[in-house]
């Protein structure tokens, strides 16, 4: 080892050697302090589980067994069971609506011909059923198109078997002339003072030339009430079913959990007719509907609780 004689040299060394001396000494004792808090926390862990399993002890479960769970809903702080019922209402119900769909159809060699002849026929069409007292609020228009018509026309002369084939020659649609389609829709009470069978008669007498239907069905207000009535049965339906599992349990309801109600479908009756059938006839009055059924279910989850009115516990495994 070479000795150094400048003394400025030797003071220098011997501080930096010093320094490394004192940091060696400030990270062991920073390694130590940590040690020493992570010793502390392990211990206060270890103090609290001996508590709770002391005081578990105190209480006289097992505290070597895990305690069955269950749905907690706080009516009195303890664990609650549930049941998953379903309720059912059905009523009758006949239609007190009918809408007739009457439509005029008309051809011609442009779209302005077929066009005007449809006006002044359907123009006749409501004419007539406004004579039968029919309001102008009970008449729509449901459809009105026009558009053109193709025939798919062979050659009649003799073509030369060549290819491709001259424009005379050659199979295709070939333009007619034009169709306009106009319908308009009437609803009408069942057996009001206005007979659905008269308003298809007027029309067809009238120059209606396509009726598309009758329709009988439940009118929205009708179908409110009737929905509403459906649905509180169907309820109470459930309730009882949810008594009845809870009285041979020695339990009562408690709660609702949650509510599932259904739609409740209205059905619909229809009735084709030929216009054409019927020309210069008179229309008998369509067949109404007999009552239909409409049905409705609900599901619903009860909470239960025992008969002194606290949850329901379930049994403790302590000694088993």
């Amino acid at each position: 080892m070479s000795t150094n004689n400048d003394p400025k040299e030797n003071s220098r060394i011997k501080e930096l050697q010093g320094r490394s001396r004192q940091g060696a000494k400030f990270a062991i004792a920073g390694i130590l302090v940590v040690g020493v808090l992570a010793a502390a926390l392990t211990a206060a862990q270890l103090s609290s589980a001996m508590a709770q399993s002391s005081g578990n002890g105190a209480a006289g479960s097992n505290s070597n067994k895990i305690a069955p769970t269950a749905y907690y809903h706080g009516f009195d702080g303890g664990f609650t069971s549930t049941i998953s019922t379903s309720g059912t209402a059905t009523t009758k119900a006949q239609p007190d609506k009918v809408s007739i769909m009457v439509g005029v159809e008309t051809n011609g060699t442009t779209a302005q011909e077929a066009t005007s002849k449809n006006s002044g026929l359907m123009a006749k069409v409501i004419e007539a059923l406004k004579g039968l007292g029919i309001k102008d609020e009970q008449i729509a228009t449901s459809n009105f198109n026009v558009y053109p018509v193709y025939e798919y026309k062979q050659p009649t002369k003799i073509c030369p078997q060549i290819y491709p084939l001259p424009p005379e020659c050659q199979p295709g649609q070939v333009l007619t002339g034009y169709r306009a389609s106009n319908s308009v829709t009437v609803t009408l009470d069942v057996g009001g003072s206005i007979d659905a069978g008269k308003a298809i008669d007027a029309s067809v007498k009238s120059g209606a030339n396509n009726i598309s239907g009758v329709y009988f069905f439940i009118s929205p207000d009708r179908q409110n009430v009737i929905r509403d009535n459906l649905t509180k049965d169907a309820i109470s339906n459930a309730r009882h079913r949810a008594d009845v599992a809870a009285s041979a349990l020695g339990l009562q309801i408690a709660g609702v959990q949650s509510v599932n109600l259904n739609d409740v479908y209205f059905p619909v009756f229809s009735k084709s007719l030929d216009a054409r059938a019927m020309e210069g006839g008179q229309v008998a009055t369509p067949i109404l509907p007999g009552e239909q059924e409409i049905t409705t279910t609900v599901s619903i989850v009860f909470y239960f609780s025992n008969a002194t009115g606290t949850s329901n516990t379930p049994p403790t495994t302590a000694g088993k």
